[in-house]
């Protein structure tokens, strides 16, 4: 279980804080860092049957080039949603590298900060288990200016490590 959620959650938003502090929010070691987008986010226009969506950023280090990760991306996905007892449902992707960046685009809340030097279109990877959907999610336009604004849920160590 995620030993300490970023206090500044509890400040901004404090009804999606509460949530995710019973939830039994647990990330596999893989995980470097857990960021909070969508309608219970800072948009924070969300309704009373909406779910939280969580990006699990998988660390750099994790990430053995040349190797299928579909293992890997599958057991994180199941630490998570395996442990999840939050009130609400939880809507959750693992979020992955594939443009050299660091993710960069996930230190920062707004998109008017533009940490990307791509054009921010399936500019990351993506591992999704969704109703009826279980695997990579193919280039279909993804826009990062459209996830924003997101918060930092949870950070381990450095990204780059």
């Amino acid at each position: 279980m995620i030993a300490e959620i970023k206090r500044e959650l509890e400040k901004r938003l404090p009804e999606t804080y509460d949530i995710l502090i019973h939830s039994g929010l647990t990330v596999h070691p893989s995980i470097c860092k857990v960021v909070l987008i969508g309608s219970r986010g800072l948009r924070n226009n969300y309704r009373r049957d909406s779910d939280i969506d969580l990006s699990l950023l998988v660390a750099e280090k994790a990430m053995k080039s040349g190797e299928d990760h579909e293992g890997l991306f599958k057991d994180i996905l199941d630490t998570t949603l395996s442990n999840w007892q939050g009130s609400v449902e939880l809507d959750t992707a693992v979020v992955f590298d594939i443009c050299n960046c660091g993710l960069r685009c996930f230190h920062v809340e707004t998109s008017n900060e533009r940490p990307c030097k791509e054009k921010g279109i399936d500019c990351m990877g993506l591992y999704k288990l969704q109703k009826g959907f279980t695997g990579y999610v193919p280039k279909i336009g993804i826009d990062i200016e459209r996830i924003y604004p997101m918060i930092t849920v949870y950070e381990q160590g450095n990204i780059l490590s």
